[in-house]
Parts: C-alpha cells; structure tokens; sequence
C-alpha cells in the first residue's frame, strides 16, 4: 500500500527519467498528430502521470516545470563556465565571450518563442529553418571574428546541424 508521501518520490523519478531524455527537446517521442494537437509535447506524459498516480494534472505539470528550469540553469552555468575556460585558456577573448554569452541567451530565448510555432512546420520546413539558423549563426561568428568550432557555444552544430559553408565542414 502506498502512502501519499510515495506519490510525490514516484512522480520525481518518473520525471528525473524523462530528463535524460529532455524535457522538450524529444520532439519524436510523441506522434506527430499528438504534437500537432497539443502546444505542449509534455501533455500527454503529464497527463498520463497524473492518471496512473492520482494526481492533479496541474501538480504533474508544476514539477515538470520546476525540473525544467533547473535543467536550463544548470545547462547555461555549465556552458558559461565552459567560456570562462576558454578565456582562460587563451582561445578566446573576453570580448568574444562577452558576445558569445549575449547570443547564447538571445538565441534561447528565440527559440523558446519560436517552439510552439514550429511545431505546425513540416519536417522538411523544419530542416529548412534550421538550416538558414545554422547559417545565419555562422555568419554572426565570421562577423565577431569567432571561430565556428565554438558555434556549440551558441546551440548550434550539434546532433546533425550544420554551420556548411560558416562553419564546421571547412
């Protein structure tokens, strides 16, 4: 018999599992039909938590939530010290920091705006979007005389995306 103090630690390590994953970068772990109708691609876990455990949707939703934010917190602390590293290490300069980390937040916040929307894109305009990203990421490198290999710095480059003629296929 479980007590309603289990409830909570059993929804946390459902959810700490599904971290590993990310908590909305999965974009295939729901069907595409799924996605499309919900704004949220979480929903559907959230949902199917709360009914498996008995409990409230919005209580779900709320942990989801606080884990997310503590995910991208500790995601930009670790990327900002990783450009401290590199200052120190003589790589780049402060300034190129500087514009790395003004970028870094500009760019997340872009695509916080823009993931809702991007979700209605076809897979291939999709591909389309990230590729003229990629592009105009390279460019902004090649303008503050930052080299590409640090586009990673940016989100950019990584899990197939491509910075072509800017970038990491020279």
């Amino acid at each position: 018999m479980r007590t309603g103090m289990q409830k909570p630690l059993i929804v946390a390590g459902i959810v700490a599992a599904v971290g590993v994953v990310g908590l909305w970068g999965g974009s295939t772990a729901a069907p595409a039909a799924a996605q499309k109708a919900n704004t949220n691609p979480m929903s559907s876990l959230v949902s199917a938590i709360a009914k498996k455990f008995s409990l409230k949707e919005a209580d779900v939703q709320s942990v989801f939530d606080e884990q997310h934010a503590i995910m991208e917190a500790e995601r930009d602390q670790r990327t900002k010290d990783q450009v401290a590293a590199l200052v120190k290490e003589g790589n780049l300069t402060q300034a190129q920091a500087d514009k790395i980390n003004t970028k870094r937040a500009e760019l997340a916040k872009e695509r916080g705006a823009s993931r809702m929307a991007d979700q209605s894109l076809s897979d291939i305009e999709k591909r389309a979007k990230r590729e003229e990203h990629a592009a105009t990421v390279g460019t902004w490198l090649k303008d503050n005389n930052i080299d590409s290999k640090y586009a990673y710095l940016l989100g950019v480059g990584g899990r197939g995306h491509k910075l072509g003629d800017h970038g990491m296929n020279r």
